[in-house]
Order: C-alpha cells, then structure tokens, then sequence
C-alpha cells in the first residue's frame, strides 16, 4: 500500500543542477494521509551569498499508486516562484525518483532516498540518562 510507503518519511533529496546552477541538497519530511500529501523541506541557499540561512519550504501535493506529485512553496533565500515535482515511488517505498519544474524557468530531474536510520526519540535520551 503507497500510504504506508510514503507516509511520515524523512528523506534526503538531490535536485540536480541543469549545468547553469548548482545541485540543491536537502531533507524532506513527508505526511501521506489518505493520499494528500504534506510536508516541508529545508535546504541549503546555494544561490544566496555564502552564510546565507536555509530556505524552509511547504509541500502539498497527492499520490496515486505509485505517482507523486507535489508543490513546493519556498519561503526565504528570496525565492518567489513554486517548483512543481512529478515522480515514481520505488516498489520498497524507500525512494522516489522524476523531474521537477519552475515554469517559464528550468527544470530537472530528482531523486529522494528514505533516511533508514532509526530515529532518536525523546524517550530514548531519558532512558539512557
């Protein structure tokens, strides 16, 4: 089931460069409830001055067996315009693979990979305090 695949993942994310700009690495958090899509990411500003903050941005989008599409609405690093990003989800759900586009601009492809590392919670740091 593609609900189990994608829901509450964290992932590492590569959009690659279109050999004019630099390649954007990034962690996304994604929610799948019922098939809407949520979520947000965090990356570096690779086009800002060096020491610039990272650029968080919001996800929506949707899936449907194993399609994905998705929104992304940046907020910062002086972005103004929304890359929309289609792609397949691998059959073990731990990567997700497609292209994505800021019209009228560039476009290029993506690659996401589940983070498989287990998470450390609050609960564990107490019980090893």
């Amino acid at each position: 089931m593609i609900t189990a695949l994608v829901a509450a993942g964290l992932l590492s994310a590569l959009d690659w460069s279109d050999g004019c700009r630099p390649v954007a690495g990034s962690e996304a958090q994604l929610h799948d409830v019922g098939g809407e899509v949520t979520g947000s990411t965090l990356e570096p500003d690779n086009l800002g001055p060096i020491g610039a903050p990272p650029i968080p941005a919001r996800l929506e989008g949707h899936h449907f067996d194993s399609q994905l599409v998705f929104t992304k609405f940046p907020n910062g690093g002086g972005q103004t315009h929304t890359i929309d990003y289609v792609g397949s989800i691998s059959a073990d759900g731990n990567s997700i693979a497609g292209r994505w586009v800021i019209h009228g601009d560039w476009s290029g492809p993506f690659q996401m990979q589940r983070n498989l590392a287990p998470a450390v919670t609050a609960l564990d740091v107490a019980a090893t305090a």
